[in-house]
This record gives C-alpha cells, sequence and structure tokens, in this order.
C-alpha cells in the first residue's frame, strides 16, 4: 500500500463540510487528499436534516442539487412544522411548508426568496452518499479512508500530517501545502492547534435516537408532518421524518441536565404515544449537549478549520452543516488563489476576517431562539397539562399557545436572513463605498448590491433554468448589467495585475429595482465586491483589493438585528 503522499490541500474529514471543500477545490483545478475514519459506506450522521438554499445553490454548481432535492422524503410529504400534545394528539400549531410536489403551487413562507434552489428537507444520511459519489468522479481529490489523523507539523512552506491507516494499521505521511480540519465538534486539528472554543458551553442536553417503525406513521390523524414537537403530559420531544416512511429520528430533552434521568425505552415510546407491546428496532443512538461556542481562532499558519471544528450551536433554523459549506466554499477561493500563485499571501486573513463574525451571528441567533422556546415551558411547569386539558379552557390555551408558537418559530422554519441577508463588513478582499448593508434577522432580509452582500438572483432564462450566478467565473466576475458600460478598463487592469476575471453581460427583469450601478464585480460565492458606473480612478488600487494586498482601512459598522426574528 502507498504510505507516502503529496498534495495541495488536505482534509481531515469527510462529512459534509470537507468533501464540499475537496470537490470545490477540485473543480479550480487543485489536486487534494481528504481522510476520513469510516470505511467507506458506513452509515453517516443523521443530526442535519435541512439543505439550505444556500448551500443547495453550491450543490447546483456542482451537478448534484437534482439528486440531494429528490432524496428521502416522497414527493407527497408534506415538510411541515406541527406543535401537538401527542403524534395522535390535539394539534396546537402548524406551520405548513410543501412536499415535493407542491413546491412550485407557491403561496409557502418562503415563497418569495429570489433563488434558483429552495430549501430541502433531506437528512445527512442521504446527503453524504451523493456527495461522496460526486466526489469520486474527480481526478483531483484521493480519499483515504479508515484513515486517522495522528499528529502535523508545518513550516514557512507547507504541512506534514501523520495519519494511520485503521485496516492495514500503517502509518500514512501526507505533505501538503495547506492543511483544514473538518473534523468535527471534537476536532484532532482544532485541539492540535491549541484554538479554545468561547461561549456557551451548555444550554441543554439531548438524547438522540434514530429508529425504523412503521407504525409511526400512522400516528398522525390529518396531514403528517416533516418535525413534530411534542409537548404534552405522556412525553416531551421532537420527532422528524428521515424517510416520510419508516425511519424517524427522535429527540427527547433532559430535565435536570442527566443523561440517565431519561430512560431511552419508555421515553420513545412517550414521545411517539406507543405502548408496551410496540416493536422498533434502534438504528443509531447519540447524547449530545447543545453549546453555542465559536473558536477564537480559524487559522493558525497553513492550517485551518471550518465548519463544527470551528463553531458549535443548537440546532435550530437546521444551519449548523450550512454555515459549514459556506466557510467551505469561501476558504476554497481563498487557498486556491494563493495555490494558483496569482493572490497575496495576505488574502489567507480574509477567511477569518469574513467568516468569524457571520458564525458569531449565527450562533447568538439559534441560542436565542432556544431560549425563547424553552421559556415557553419553564415558566410554567404546569404547562403540559394546561395544553392537554380535554376542556373549553383547554381549547383556548391551545389556540394561544399555538398562535404565538407558530409566530415565534416561522423564522427558523423560513430563515431568510440567514440564508440572504448576511455580508461581510470587515473583509479586505471587499471595496466598501460608504453604503451600509441593511440589517437582517432570522427570518428577514432586504435586497442590497452594498459590496458584502450577496447579489440579487434573477433569472436570466427562467425556461432553460440558467439564474445569474451561473454565468459567474470561479474567481472574480465583471458583471455588466448595462450593456453600454464600459468594462474594458478593469479588463485590462485585471490581466496586468494576474487577476482572474470573466465578464458576463446581462440585464436584470425590469422591476429588479436593486441594481442601481452599471458595473458589479462578484466572487463564486456571489458575494459583491466591488460597484460602479464605471471603472475607478484607482484601478491598481482595487486590483491589489482583489489580490488581498491591501489591509482594510476603515471597517463598516455591523448593521446585523439583534432578534431572532
Amino acid at each position: 500500500m502507498k504510505t507516502a503522499y503529496e498534495t495541495s490541500i488536505v482534509i481531515v474529514g469527510a462529512g459534509p463540510v470537507g468533501m464540499s471543500l475537496a470537490i470545490d477545490a477540485a473543480l479550480r483545478g487543485i489536486d487534494v487528499i481528504i481522510l476520513e475514519q469510516r470505511a467507506p459506506g458506513a452509515p453517516p450522521s443523521t443530526k442535519c436534516n435541512t439543505v439550505a438554499s444556500r448551500t443547495l445553490e453550491t450543490f447546483r454548481r456542482f451537478g448534484v442539487a437534482d439528486k440531494i432535492r429528490a432524496a428521502g422524503l416522497p414527493d407527497d410529504y408534506p415538510t411541515d412544522f406541527l406543535i401537538a400534545t401527542a403524534l395522535d394528539g390535539d394539534e396546537i400549531g402548524r406551520i405548513e411548508m410543501p412536499s415535493r410536489n407542491k413546491r412550485a403551487s407557491g403561496g409557502w413562507p418562503d415563497s418569495d426568496w429570489l433563488t434558483p434552489e429552495p430549501v430541502v428537507r433531506a437528512s445527512q444520511l442521504y446527503l453524504e452518499p451523493i456527495l461522496y459519489e460526486r466526489m469520486l468522479e474527480s481526478p483531483n481529490i484521493t480519499v483515504l479512508n479508515s484513515t486517522r489523523a495522528e499528529r502535523f507539523e508545518q513550516d514557512a512552506e507547507g504541512v506534514t500530517l501523520y495519519a494511520q491507516d485503521t485496516v492495514e494499521d500503517a502509518t500514512v505521511t501526507i505533505r501538503a501545502r495547506f492543511l483544514v480540519g473538518c473534523d468535527g465538534g471534537r476536532s484532532t486539528i482544532r485541539k492540535a492547534l491549541g484554538i479554545k472554543l468561547v461561549g456557551d458551553e451548555e444550554l441543554g442536553r439531548t438524547r438522540s435516537s434514530l429508529i425504523r417503525s412503521k407504525e409511526v406513521l400512522a400516528k398522525f390523524p390529518g396531514r403528517p408532518a416533516w418535525m413534530t414537537n411534542v409537548v404534552g403530559t405522556r412525553g416531551r420531544g421532537t420527532v422528524i421524518a428521515i424517510d416520510g416512511r419508516e425511519l424517524w429520528l427522535v429527540h427527547r430533552g433532559t430535565q435536570d441536565g442527566d443523561f440517565d434521568s431519561i430512560d431511552l425505552d419508555q421515553s420513545l415510546r412517550d414521545v411517539l404515544g406507543m405502548g408496551p407491546d410496540w416493536k422498533y428496532e434502534l438504528l443509531n443512538h447519540e447524547d449530545w449537549i447543545g453549546r453555542r461556542m465559536v473558536a477564537e481562532q480559524f487559522r493558525v499558519g497553513n492550517v485551518f478549520i471550518a465548519g463544527d471544528a470551528a463553531h458549535l450551536w443548537v440546532p435550530l433554523a437546521g444551519y449548523g452543516m450550512n454555515a459549514g459549506v459556506a466557510d467551505a466554499m469561501n476558504l476554497s477561493f481563498i487557498l486556491s488563489s494563493v495555490l494558483k500563485g496569482w493572490a497575496d499571501p495576505a488574502i489567507l486573513d480574509a477567511h477569518m476576517a469574513e467568516r468569524h463574525p457571520i458564525t458569531e451571528q449565527v450562533s447568538r441567533f439559534a441560542a436565542g431562539m432556544g431560549a425563547q422556546n424553552r421559556a415557553a415551558f419553564e415558566f410554567d411547569p404546569d404547562m403540559a397539562a394546561k395544553l392537554d386539558a380535554q376542556t373549553e379552557e383547554g381549547v383556548s390555551f391551545r389556540a394561544a399557545f399555538g398562535a404565538a408558537a407558530v409566530v415565534r418559530n416561522r423564522p427558523q422554519f423560513a430563515p431568510k436572513g440567514l440564508n440572504f441577508g448576511y455580508y461581510y463588513d470587515a473583509s479586505p478582499l471587499i471595496e466598501y463605498d460608504g453604503e451600509a448593508a441593511p440589517p437582517y434577522s432570522m427570518g428577514e432580509a432586504s435586497l442590497s448590491t452594498a459590496p458584502g452582500c450577496r447579489m440579487p438572483h434573477f433569472w436570466v432564462d427562467e425556461a432553460a433554468g440558467v439564474s445569474v450566478s451561473e454565468l459567474l467565473g470561479p474567481d472574480y466576475t465583471l458583471v455588466q448589467l448595462a450593456p453600454d458600460a464600459d468594462a474594458q478598463p478593469i479588463v485590462k487592469a485585471a490581466a496586468t495585475a494576474g487577476v482572474p476575471l470573466q465578464v458576463a453581460t446581462v440585464a436584470p427583469p425590469a422591476g429588479l429595482d436593486v441594481f442601481q450601478h452599471r458595473l458589479l464585480i462578484v466572487r463564486r460565492d456571489v458575494h459583491i465586491v466591488w460597484r460602479g458606473d464605471a471603472a475607478p480612478d484607482d484601478l491598481a488600487g482595487l486590483m491589489q483589493r482583489l489580490r488581498g494586498a491591501r489591509p482594510l482601512e476603515k471597517p463598516v459598522s455591523p448593521a446585523f438585528a439583534t432578534s431572532t426574528t
């Protein structure tokens, strides 16, 4: 067997974040080695059950969005959020969301989103095999399964990683220019770097069980739900439909912080409303602690961390893995720019400058939403009994509680702000022009072309399914929004500076008046880095900005909302 390798980027961890980084870097022509402790085909975690719109836009570029959209739930299974006293009990509140075959009908909480890829409720159980298959298609990616990272050494030129092949019991040595730890919350790479996680170490404890049972679906008296919060006296927990038929993920939170206080078997029966004769298959079980923790640093020298290795928070709004994929896309662009030789090494600092503030904000949104939902029960120990009461008062109480819960939870099931509202307000790669980005929250966002914001989506050819983002090149693209705008000075300056710049000429649709400038420079991740009506006077300075060779002179004050809604 081969035990010595050389590559440009070595990635530790082949979960969705690590695989996304590998695929994107490979598409840029970069050679990658990715290590994974699990054997090929080993079942992945079922922690993540949402592929956000922004993430699916990335997977669209990988050519796998349609496969992901078709995975998991049946075509006619609703993706509702339901609050009920039991699966077969009184319905308290519901946020109706579409099944796959009803998505195009409109009228849903997220139907007004400007995106080519609406959210998909697909479990990581189905997502990972699709990404893994896509990864194996690339000749630029070497996958080392059953291989555990042990230690590494770094110098000015790169990193040497020492790993253990657990099948052959052999030491593997990999020399790379960069190492990225995508190895989860217990990250070996983060710990080896001595990077601390900062924030709230414990927000709650949960027992999660993946089970197989065909009897659960029949418990729903009418329209089933993708996620159900059970809040009655018989049991309290969350039930997530994995395949809409027989696979279910069941969360039960502890009331006193002790995992053992929750009987594994009886708590499942209580939450699902099953009797002592009910038979089921336990496929996987995990006890976990909800946290709000963000790493102090995302980089030391030539070594980076991303995804759960860099930030952890409670899984509200489904944005843990999705934030990690955004980390990966950011890193892929930055690392490849150095590897290809056109960027200044100082560009490596941009990853921390851009991603750290965003993950800190998202972590607070998620923690705030979780605190609001917990408070609804913690302030009234008799809440479950009131909700279960089969009286006129019980009916009124359920209606009031449900109405408030729907309003409170709508932002996490239609998180427009988390997908499209966030922006980079203090990046050394962005040429700010004095206009602050509009505020955003978990559930709300405004369109903007202010530098640092996401370029609003529009269809170039809706019938053919061509989005404006699909016109973007791998690095920078000069988007010419007026055909008579003079793009040539910028094109020539980029060629002189060695900055990769493609040109796309396109007209926004009538009525989308957010586009007030004739020219935009946009990155592959759809963030705007410059705008204007003509080439700026200091073209050389702009090129230095794009290369990461100019420090940021004046950060823009953040404008994100503190509300979770």
